[in-house]
């Protein structure tokens, strides 16, 4: 363990209150450093070390007890509270949201993934429903043959029809699912 003499010096040396005084996030730091320390020079882990420098963990406790008694500007005062209260208030941290904005391009490509799984969606259900009923028209068109002389080509025209709207529709989602694939293939792995 390295301690940088000239940094315990400077602890010393701490401005009067008139002078610059520590953030309250700086200050926040330095009481979780006082109660960690505490806890490590407390342990029987490092007991068992049987480690003696020449400066030791009290040292680096006081230099920061009194670097925090010389930031007292603001209202908690650690000889108020209990152990127990100081350490509940040390762990009291702010929550930070952090929301990640999205640039043009990962927002465009983010639509149109979107889009082009919808329609592709969209085009397969239509597909099987054209499908069915392209069948249906055949089946139909069987029937009226049976009729004989009586028989009229309209359900066989029908059935054109609905093969035509499935071949429509799978160009559709032929179309759809490239433009998701080059929409994709613009995202790099993480």
């Amino acid at each position: 363990m390295h301690i940088n003499l000239r940094n315990l010096e400077a602890i010393n040396e701490l401005p009067n209150k008139g002078e610059i005084m520590l953030t309250s996030n700086q200050i926040r730091r330095l009481q979780a450093i006082h109660r960690w320390l505490r806890e490590i020079r407390d342990s029987e882990q490092f007991r068992q070390l049987e480690y003696y420098p020449d400066v030791t963990l009290g040292d680096a406790i006081q230099a920061v007890d009194e670097m925090l008694q010389s930031q007292d500007h603001c209202d908690y005062n650690r000889a108020n509270f209990t152990d127990d209260q100081w350490q509940k208030y040390l762990e009291q941290k702010p929550v930070l949201h952090i929301r990640r904005v999205k640039t043009w391009t990962e927002k465009i490509n983010s639509f149109l993934l979107d889009a082009a799984s919808e329609v592709a969606l969209l085009s397969l259900v239509t597909t099987s429903f054209m499908v069915v009923g392209a069948i249906f028209c055949h089946g139909v068109d069987r029937i009226e043959q049976s009729r004989g002389e009586q028989y009229q080509r309209t359900w066989i025209y029908n059935a054109k029809i609905f093969e035509g709207s499935t071949i429509a529709s799978i160009a559709v989602f032929l179309g759809a699912s490239l433009t998701g694939a080059c929409a994709a293939g613009g995202k790099q792995d993480d």
